[in-house]
């Protein structure tokens, strides 16, 4: 997974919990969350994004630049938009690099799998049960893998 930016770590500035917070600073983590979501989901309305973010209710940043939410209070936030029926176009689901790399991992493996498995049928590999649970074992996850894969188009 690529380093999380540094203006997406923990924010430099002070601290605001939600509930103290004015509505002002509310709207302006609300329009921030849409702008940085904004090319992950189909665009849906600011009262989507408005009505996840006062369920959630996250802790808000305030620095010189405006209002913020730390990052793992975004990829939160994401994740709960993306399980909601409020926004069902997602593009892509949310999945870091990390779950992309599994899952290319898992696709290699499984390849290899396969190809062991065909060398068992022409008789190349002797089909020990140590062999055939190697092979087993290496197809666990491919389902996973490509949904990963297919979400995370390039």
């Amino acid at each position: 997974m690529p380093p999380v930016p540094a203006d997406l770590a923990r924010p430099e500035g002070r601290a605001i919990p939600y509930r103290w917070a004015t509505p002002g600073q509310h709207a302006q983590a609300v329009l921030w969350l849409a702008e940085q979501l904004q090319h992950h989901f189909l665009p849906p309305a600011v009262e989507v994004w408005s009505q996840v973010f006062h369920e959630y209710q996250p802790e808000l940043w305030e620095d010189s630049t405006g209002i913020c939410l730390d990052h793992a209070d975004l990829v939160r936030l994401a994740q709960r938009v993306a399980r909601s029926l409020l926004a069902p176009g997602l593009d892509p689901p949310i999945y870091c690099e990390a779950a992309r790399s599994l899952a290319e991992g898992y696709e290699y493996v499984g390849k290899v799998a396969a190809s062991l498995r065909a060398d068992v049928a022409y008789g190349l590999l002797d089909p020990t049960p140590q062999v055939m649970a190697l092979i087993e074992r290496m197809e666990v996850g491919k389902a996973v893998a490509v949904r990963v894969l297919q979400a995370t188009r390039r």
